[in-house]
């Protein structure tokens, strides 16, 4: 049953790929600013003191204007730092984006030191990467599991973003998959 479920994942998330790779880049990047726009107005946004993103790959929501509407608001920003040997991630604090370095799968990180750990809380929003979500708030990400591992830990303010046209009415899922707080696409949000 289980092979049967990553075998569905890993369908989707080609067929997914495929997709965005074909989305002209006018039409993804007016997508990415809305994306950003809403995300910004979420009132846990608004109120949280720590968030917790991502610097994004290109096949991903861009996350760049968030990353600079974070580092300009004061807010503390966190982006993941992977552990490939135990498939986990940790957040470290970034204070500016000329700070970035090459980590893991090619992903800009923040430079790690013990003082730059960040701790979540449930206050902490976490705006996290999707390929796709469903009606009930579970997501498909790019399948290393990393984040599920890190919401299973601790309780933030979990909000995925991604493309409406990803939307499913039910994804392939197991115990293991978290489901989001809430999903932000170019044209709405849900709450979940």
């Amino acid at each position: 049953m289980k092979n049967a479920i990553m075998e569905e994942k890993a369908a989707l998330r080609q067929e997914i790929l495929a997709a965005r790779a074909a989305m002209p880049f006018d039409q993804r990047k007016a997508a990415d600013a809305a994306i950003t726009e809403a995300v910004l107005e979420l009132p846990a946004f608004k109120a949280a003191k720590q968030i917790l993103c991502y610097v994004s790959m290109p096949h991903e929501i861009s996350t760049k204007a968030l990353l600079d509407a974070i580092l300009r608001s004061g807010k503390t920003l966190g982006l993941p730092v992977c552990n490939t040997v135990n498939h986990e991630m940790q957040f470290y604090r970034l204070d500016a984006v000329s700070e970035l370095q090459t980590g893991a799968y090619r992903i800009p990180v923040p430079p790690v030191s013990e003082d730059r750990i960040l701790l979540p809380d449930a206050e902490t929003v976490m705006i996290v990467p999707l390929l796709a979500f469903d009606a009930a708030g579970r997501r498909l990400g790019a399948g290393g599991g990393y984040y599920d591992r890190y919401l299973a830990k601790y309780p933030v303010k979990a909000v995925g973003i991604c493309y409406a046209d990803c939307r499913r009415a039910q994804l392939p899922h197991d115990a293991f998959d978290i489901k989001m707080n809430c999903c932000v696409t170019e044209q709405k949000t849900e709450e979940f």
